[in-house]
Order: C-alpha cells, then sequence, then structure tokens
C-alpha cells in the first residue's frame, strides 16, 4: 500500500495530530517515507496544534485537509468535534503541486486563480482534490458559493480536462468557522487545489437520497442564495402547503430539515433518476417575508424546480446500491484507498435517519482497503459533463493503483 490512515480522538490537539500521525506511519513498509499528507480534524480542535503534532512525527511534508465536521474509518465513526484523520502517501505515490487563492477576492476571481494554476501545473486526465473554507461569516451563517467558484476555476482552465472533486468545509453542525490545511499552515477564507499522484486513479460514485413531491415550480423572485417566490408566491407559503404545516407556526422551522429543491438536468419529462438532479439544501425560512435561503446561490429567477423529500430510506438504500456497485465493478483492480466526502446533514444526529449512511458505506468497504471519510458542507464531484458543487450526497471515490 502506498497510502495509509491513522486516526486519533483525543481531546488534546497536539496529542491528537501526533497519534493520527504516528499510527499512519507506523504503517509504513520499511525503506518508503512520508511525501505528503491529507488531514482533517474536529472544529473543536486548534489546527496549529493539531498541525504542529502531525509535522513533529512526519517532518516537514505537505499537509491538505482542513475543518470537518465528523470522521469516518475502517472502523470508526464520530462527529464530537474532536476527531483527527489523517491519510499519509508515501514517497512511491507523490502528489504533483497545489494551487491556493483567497476567497475574500471573490469567489469567481479565486476560481479563475486555481485554473490558471491548474492550467499550468496539471496536464490532461489528472485528478485534483479541490477545498475551500465553507463558511464566509457567522451568525448569522454567510457561505462562500462553490458554484462561484467553480465557474472561476472552468474560466481559468479553458480547455485543460481535468477530474476536479473535493468539498466545501466545515467546523461543525452549527457553522463554526472553518479553516484549512494549504501544504504550508494553517489558512482561512482560502481555497487550495491539489494534483494528485498520476499512478492512483480514481473512480467516484454519487449517492443522494432525494425524491421529487411536486410537479415543477417556476422562480419568480429570487437574490443570491435567498428564494422569495415561486409561481409568484412566497416560498414558504408553497412548503406549508406541501407539508400541511400552518403559517406562522413554530413548524415552519422544520422546513429545512424536511425538504431540499432539486432541479432536473436533461428531459424533464423522463422518467425519475437521481443521477438527474442536483438538489439545494434549505439552511433557514423566514415567516415574515416568505423566504428561504439556500445552500448555494445558482438557482436563479425561471428556473424549474422541484419540492424534493429528504427520505432516509431512499438515502440509505442508494448508499448500498451505489456503494456496492462500485465495490462490484473494481473487484479484479488492486484498490488502495476510499475517501468519502458526506454531507454533515446526512449524519444521523441531524437527519434523524436511524441507520448512519456512511455506516453502511464503512461496513460494506470493511478491511479490503485503507478507508477515510468526513462531513463536508458542500460536495464537488464530476456530474453531467463537468465537475459541480452539490448538496446533501455522498461522494465515494476509490483509488486503484496502475
Amino acid at each position: 500500500m502506498m497510502t495509509h490512515i491513522g486516526l486519533s480522538h483525543d481531546t488534546d490537539p497536539g496529542k491528537a495530530g501526533r497519534q493520527a500521525a504516528e499510527l499512519a506511519g507506523s504503517q509504513m513498509p520499511s525503506g518508503e517515507s512520508a511525501s505528503w499528507a491529507l488531514a482533517f480534524c474536529g472544529g473543536r480542535h486548534d489546527p496549529e496544534n493539531i498541525l504542529s503534532g502531525i509535522l513533529e512525527v512526519l517532518g516537514d511534508i505537505p499537509v491538505y485537509g482542513g475543518s470537518a465536521a465528523g470522521l469516518i474509518t475502517n472502523t470508526a465513526l464520530g462527529y464530537t468535534g474532536y476527531e483527527c484523520g489523517l491519510i499519509l502517501f508515501t514517497d512511491t505515490s507523490p502528489n504533483h503541486g497545489s494551487v491556493l487563492a483567497d476567497l475574500r477576492q471573490g469567489e469567481h476571481e479565486a476560481g479563475r486563480e486555481i485554473g490558471l494554476g491548474l492550467r499550468e501545473g496539471a496536464t490532461d486526465g489528472d485528478s485534483v482534490l479541490l477545498f475551500y473554507d465553507n463558511l464566509r461569516s457567522s451568525p448569522p451563517p454567510v457561505l462562500y458559493a462553490g458554484s462561484k467558484l467553480m465557474d472561476g476555476i472552468y474560466d481559468g482552465l479553458g480547455d485543460r480536462d481535468l477530474n476536479i472533486f473535493g468539498a466545501g468545509l466545515v467546523g461543525d453542525f452549527t457553522f463554526s468557522p472553518t479553516f484549512l490545511f494549504d501544504g504550508r499552515e494553517v489558512s482561512r477564507h482560502s481555497t487550495v487545489a491539489i494534483i494528485l499522484p498520476r499512478n492512483l486513479t480514481p473512480h467516484t460514485t454519487i449517492m443522494h437520497g432525494c425524491t421529487p413531491i411536486s410537479s415543477f415550480l417556476e422562480i419568480t423572485k429570487m437574490d443570491g442564495p435567498i428564494l422569495y417566490e415561486l409561481e409568484g408566491r412566497r416560498a414558504t407559503d408553497i412548503f406549508n402547503e406541501m407539508l400541511a404545516i400552518e403559517s406562522g407556526s413554530p413548524q415552519e422551522a422544520d422546513i429545512p430539515f424536511l425538504i431540499t429543491l432539486g432541479h432536473k438536468y436533461g428531459d424533464p419529462f423522463a422518467p425519475f433518476s437521481e443521477e438527474q438532479y442536483v438538489n439545494r439544501l434549505i439552511i433557514s425560512s423566514n415567516s415574515e417575508d416568505g423566504s428561504v435561503m439556500l445552500f448555494e446561490d445558482d438557482f436563479s429567477e425561471g428556473m424549474k424546480v422541484q419540492i424534493m423529500s429528504r427520505d432516509n430510506t431512499v438515502m440509505a438504500d442508494s448508499v448500498w446500491k451505489q456503494t456496492s456497485r462500485l465495490l462490484k465493478m473494481l473487484e479484479e483492480d488492486r484498490t488502495e484507498l476510499a475517501f468519502y466526502i458526506d454531507c454533515a446533514g446526512r449524519a444521523s444526529c441531524f437527519s434523524g435517519s436511524e441507520v448512519e449512511e456512511a455506516g453502511v458505506v464503512k461496513e460494506l468497504i470493511g478491511d479490503q482497503m485503507p478507508f477515510l471519510g468526513f462531513y463536508s458542507g458542500i460536495e464537488i464531484a464530476p456530474f453531467l459533463g463537468r465537475s459541480r458543487p452539490l448538496d446533501w450526497t455522498g461522494v465515494l471515490t476509490i483509488f486503484t493503483r496502475e
């Protein structure tokens, strides 16, 4: 194996970083050395001390990653805020550089800077991991828009053909401040793209779990991520009718936990297939003006959307089917690593599901290969011809070794 996993639950950040690094480093074959690492830790940890502990053990290597609402491995799953997980890559599997940009210049401009750097440093067919701080400010939560970031990246890339996947990072389920490990230090309000080893080939599948419960509805008033009207009516009035909630009642606060909004790509009259939908989570609702805030701002006036039920049974079934299908497809290959980017809203503590859907992934992978996953705010994956920011999804990537 060229990759090794380390995990710690220690509440002391320095110890947690050292323990995760020591466990991963102890698995390295004789004669190999640490090349670089991906590290993710809960938002209650101090990131500078975490990084210091990691580098104390592994030496001065690039470390990428950042904050996560929780972690998943072959043997553990948790979201206490004190998890620290690490994927260690040996010198037989080096990365090929990275590009860093400041989001405060604007998401599109930061993305274009990333795209231009990747155009220069990557070659067609390369795979790229992209991470960015999801949270601009809080409270109330104001988010950096992954859709604008990706648009900027594609503007900078030009005709360069890359496989981009990754995440918008969160600190916990309450939108605590976020941070990145950018390869050199702890960074905030930033985005980083890592060109992955060329001897590892990624195979990605996307898990959903939403089904339409309405006809197509036209967005008639919207400002950024704030949706005011559907079909000329207040958005919350339509949601209340659909969910049998009395207008102005305390139950209106449950809207974000019950539904998403979905945009169907391709033939609108084709039979339902979750692979055709991009869904957007609802962060909050406002009973005074009838608006709701979406997790992204890529929906616009004139767009046709559907109200989608967040169905926990469908979610778990999707995870089982898609993970099993991917494992079956790769059973003759030399699998090196499983990496899962999972929407924090899918965790049972948030979704109310009786089954931890990430636990389904964990059980299916078992001890077949090293496995690390983390809970994110936004998931980015190739979807319908380009990489897109997604909501309420699990993105599972299994790397095979050439």
